[in-house]
């Protein structure tokens, strides 16, 4: 069975919540801002990556 694009976003988006609390609590939430800034760059990538699968099929 081949993963879909839903599996790999909901996938990708475990795997930042587990990097962003893990930046919270190890750090004291230091470094926290940068990775935030890097998960919403990524997180504005996938969401133009799942509207150009959808509209250019």
């Amino acid at each position: 069975m081949k993963p879909s694009l839903n599996h790999y976003i909901i996938g990708v988006a475990v795997v930042w919540a587990i990097i962003l609390c893990a930046a919270w609590f190890i750090n004291n939430g230091v470094r926290f801002k940068t990775f935030a800034q890097v998960c919403g760059g990524f997180a504005i990538g996938m969401l133009a990556m799942y509207l150009a699968m959808h509209v250019y099929r």
